[in-house]
């Protein structure tokens, strides 16, 4: 019998199967089974500190173990549908939680992308859209967000990117300072193909140009990130450089992490098309849709790169 310690009693031959092949069998029928699921839309996601447990030195975290990964490149082990959970700090002024669960949904999306290019990184995604506070600018009754408290989905003379001057925008980069020094030290910065819109003699109707920006370390997700394509937004002007995220492929992700009678719409970065005043979000039902910028039954579901 391979990887087995034979052992002679009373003329009888007893094999007892090595630990450590037992050990390795079991991985890799667990292993082989996550990958099936993964394949059919049910991974069920592993805590990453757990995962990683074994390379959390003293006095680290699992963000430390995280970068040292990724600036190895080395993703084995690491499942999209695989998760975090982030304590916030000071999270009273900008959402009802207090800890936020963030998943793996795409491992190197955009590396060696931009004008500037990118590193190796790991792309994650709130697991629900988050209740905000009730003194952030913008805020609706019952947690939700106006993207806009004026109805537009303009840009401004300063800023011809809607989303930069948008409250959901505003709302992120609060939400940023609430991360922990620990893992906001690794953030990357995105920086996108963004699109603009702005006409000094008035609101217009569709994008009309694009330019890359910084949006911040944390970030809304755009349509093409989430749905793979431009659905309500304007034609080539609202994809950018963007990709459709892993984590998304099927409509149940993008529903969100709910109990089975809490769904909610969630802001996506993209402004629609035809109109002066729409949003595009993810519809509580999983589908693409767009709204009012004065929405108040829509809250942010953010995302960030970790390098």
């Amino acid at each position: 019998m391979a990887d087995a310690k034979t052992f002679t009693i009373d003329g009888t031959d007893i094999s007892i199967i090595d630990e450590t092949a037992r050990d390795r069998a079991s991985a890799a029928l667990e292993s082989a089974e996550y990958n099936r699921l993964s394949l059919v839309g049910k991974y069920p996601g592993q805590d990453l500190a757990t995962v990683l447990a074994a390379e959390i030195g003293s006095g680290e975290n699992v963000y430390d173990a995280l970068h040292a990964r990724v600036q190895d490149a080395d993703f084995s082990g690491l499942r999209v549908g695989d998760y975090i959970d982030v304590p916030l700090v000071s999270a009273s002024a900008v959402t009802t939680q207090q800890s936020v669960r963030f998943i793996l949904a795409h491992i190197d999306p955009y590396y060696q992308c931009g004008d500037v290019a990118k590193g190796h990184h790991i792309a994650f995604i709130a697991s629900a859209p988050i209740a905000v506070a009730s003194g952030v600018t913008g805020y609706a009754d019952g947690g939700y967000l106006q993207w806009n408290t004026t109805n537009t989905n303009q840009g401004t003379a300063q800023e011809n990117c809607p989303y930069l001057v948008s409250n959901l925008k505003k709302w992120e980069n609060l939400f940023e300072g609430c991360l922990p020094e620990g893992l906001s030290k690794y953030l990357l910065t995105q920086r996108v193909l963004a699109e603009l819109r702005y006409s000094s003699s008035g609101s217009i109707t569709d994008s009309t140009g694009w330019d890359w920006r910084d949006i911040g370390k944390v970030f809304s997700l755009s349509e093409t990130e989430v749905y793979g394509q431009c659905v309500w937004g304007t034609k080539g002007l609202s994809v950018g450089f963007d990709c459709q995220w892993d984590y998304f492929r099927d409509t149940a992700h993008r529903q969100g992490d709910y109990d089975d009678e809490t769904r909610v719409t969630w802001w996506l970065r993209s402004v629609g098309g035809g109109s002066s005043s729409r949003i595009c979000y993810v519809h509580s039902s999983g589908s693409a849709y767009y709204s009012a910028a004065t929405d108040g039954w829509v809250r942010p579901r953010p995302g960030f790169l970790l390098g």
